[in-house]
């Protein structure tokens, strides 16, 4: 797949002085082809559209304030993720972001945010709303709202032909190393499984830290680690990337969970307008278009809603 995207976005930022922040300028199609615009290379350039068909729905600070801030981590694919030799940000979740907004009439600003460092952006209100793969959590739901918009299920990646004799069973890793985003949804899962190997009276399971996707997938070809969480929707991507060195095996004791954007829990307007577009695009096929467009028809959510984990 090319993810190349000659578009009105990228043609708009190549004609603007350089700003502060990541910029997708609101393009009015339909299954977007654009990209978001780097940090740092301009401003958006779209206007508010009082015509779009939910554009009432947006409270009048956002209309007042002319763009949508969203900040997510760039660096994973497929949902998104800047290219290498590229500066802007693609993927089904910068779509998905785009088609509501289009709904909405309301063009993005978008940030380049460390993922552990968008809860607080959140809840300061820094960003209006963000849409990073983030796991919908009852503990998170104290910090911020989720309007959860897929499903998500988890491997292990480990080096080929499974060295460590890691299995799928919570006890399955002990005395190894798992490597995880920093701020990620990691440790919970990692927990569970030092807790199970101490109760067998073996070396607990150790979480290794990163700050990126990129880190920790050097880490576990390189043996630095023994195995890696993945996303089930992902596992061809991780495999073209790491050059066929990683397999996977699943995760018995993780069911499948919802992955939600998330906006501050005092802007309820604004994230009520977002879940409106969000069923608008499941009504207009624009919705299960991404998702095909992306090949992650996997992660399809029928009934989205608002903090719907309960544990």
């Amino acid at each position: 797949m090319s993810f190349s995207r000659n578009t009105l976005a990228r043609r708009i930022a190549a004609t603007l002085a350089a700003g502060s922040c990541a910029v997708l300028a609101f393009t009015g199609c339909g299954v977007s082809d654009s990209s978001a615009t780097a940090a740092g290379e301009s401003q958006a350039s779209a206007v508010l559209d009082e015509k779009a068909p939910l554009h009432d729905l947006l409270p009048q600070k956002i209309k007042d304030k002319g763009v949508l801030t969203v900040a997510t981590q760039p660096d994973f694919e497929p949902a998104n993720f800047t290219p290498a030799g590229e500066t802007g940000i693609q993927g089904y979740n910068v779509d998905l972001m785009e088609s509501m907004a289009k709904k909405l009439g309301i063009p993005i600003k978008w940030e380049k945010v460390p993922f552990d460092q968008i809860l607080i952006g959140m809840q300061s209100g820094k960003f209006d709303a963000a849409i990073a793969g983030m796991t919908d959590r009852k503990q998170r739901q104290e910090q911020v709202d989720f309007i959860d918009y897929q499903w998500a299920g988890t491997v292990f990646m480990v080096q080929k032909g499974n060295p460590r004799g890691i299995t799928s069973a919570v006890d399955g890793a002990c005395g190894l190393k798992i490597g995880d985003v920093k701020g990620s949804d990691a440790k919970r899962l990692v927990d569970m499984m030092a807790a199970a190997c101490i109760a067998a009276g073996k070396t607990p399971t150790e979480l290794i830290s990163f700050p990126n996707s990129s880190d920790k997938n050097l880490a576990v070809t390189s043996g630095r680690i023994d195995a890696i969480f993945w996303p089930d929707m992902a596992v061809s991507v991780i495999l073209r990337e790491t050059g066929d060195k990683l397999e996977s095996l699943p995760v018995d004791f993780e069911d499948k969970v919802y992955l939600g954007m998330t906006f501050n829990k005092a802007q309820t307007d604004l994230r009520d307008a977002f879940l409106s577009a969000l069923k608008a695009i499941h009504e207009d096929g624009t919705y299960d278009e991404v998702l095909k467009k992306w090949d992650v028809e996997v992660i399809n959510l029928d009934a989205p809603g608002i903090n719907l984990a309960k544990k």
